[in-house]
């Protein structure tokens, strides 16, 4: 268990540490990496193993062919010129394997870099669909508290829709859970979005018009004295309320849009929730019409 516990904790480590790093980083680890086998070459050749020119049989005496057969080596070009003898040909495996370790490090970076930028274009079609399908989820609740509006002016609203405001209210808690998700404080990953300052408007924009049709919705009801309120659907409104607060102090504190702008919201978001909070504290008159 600890032993399966460190491998995976050295993999994972090994794999942040990969991922820092960046092609100028490989390039001077390769380059370090020639010179030193140069060196290497160049310091400890003796009887026993050095290089020796193929054609003339001559040792390698400078330190320039050292390093230049270090350099063929790495980049396994391999032009025969100059070739090892005894312990430099290990040496000269070690250096070919190093060599296409590092190879395998800028491949797996380009197509990192690649895959990123294909994931980045992926995410921005995805979040532009999330914030229009938020909405029109919006427009379209809206649209159907308008027709309950409308059914109870005309007194051709069910007993069963007028009570059942509770699903309303509930699908708008649920919208303003995951409009959190999308003006909230942006995470530390490549691929978190921050919403742009005309879309985070037209969101606030579009809450505040839910509201205040809810809050038309609550006073038509009242005065044509359909029963509505129930402990669960207060208890909803609630809610709904504390998320909306939520949702703009996070927008007074994030300062994504202008402050005046934010003043007109605040203003107008204070006047939706007076409305809604006057509507809550009423009591339910009796019916004053019949329900179909």
């Amino acid at each position: 268990m600890v032993k399966r516990f460190i491998r995976k904790f050295r993999t994972k480590e090994l794999s942040t540490w990969i991922d820092k790093l960046t092609f100028f980083r490989i390039f001077v680890l390769w380059t370090s990496a020639v010179v030193i086998f140069g060196l290497l070459f160049f310091v400890f050749s003796g009887e026993s193993s050095y290089l020796v020119y193929s054609q003339s049989n001559e040792h390698v005496s400078t330190m320039v062919d050292s390093i230049y057969f270090s350099f063929v080596t790495a980049t396994t070009t391999g032009f025969g010129d100059v070739v090892p003898v005894g312990f430099f040909k290990i040496m000269s495996v070690f250096e070919v394997v190093f060599g296409l370790i590092l190879l395998a490090f800028v491949t797996s970076k380009i197509v990192s870099i690649k895959q990123d930028v294909i994931l980045n274009e992926v995410y921005d079609i995805s979040f532009s669909e999330k914030i229009n399908r938020m909405r029109a989820s919006l427009l379209l609740l809206r649209q159907n508290i308008n027709k309950v509006i409308d059914k109870a002016e005309t007194n051709s609203i069910k007993k069963r829709e007028a009570s059942e405001i509770y699903t309303y209210i509930s699908s708008f808690e649920d919208m303003l859970t995951e409009i959190m998700g999308l003006i909230g404080t942006p995470e530390k990953h490549q691929f978190k979005k921050v919403v742009d300052p005309l879309e985070t408007e037209l969101i606030f924009n579009s809450v505040l018009q839910t509201f205040e049709r809810f809050n038309e919705l609550m006073q038509t009801l009242d005065k044509q004295g359909f029963e509505w309120r129930r402990e669960v659907t207060i208890s909803v409104v609630h809610r709904c309320l504390e998320l909306n607060k939520e949702l703009f102090d996070r927008l007074n504190s994030s300062k994504s849009l202008p402050e005046k702008k934010i003043a007109d919201l605040n203003v107008q978001k204070n006047k939706a929730v007076d409305m809604i909070k006057i509507a809550l504290s009423h009591k339910n008159k009796p019916l004053q019409r019949k329900l179909l």
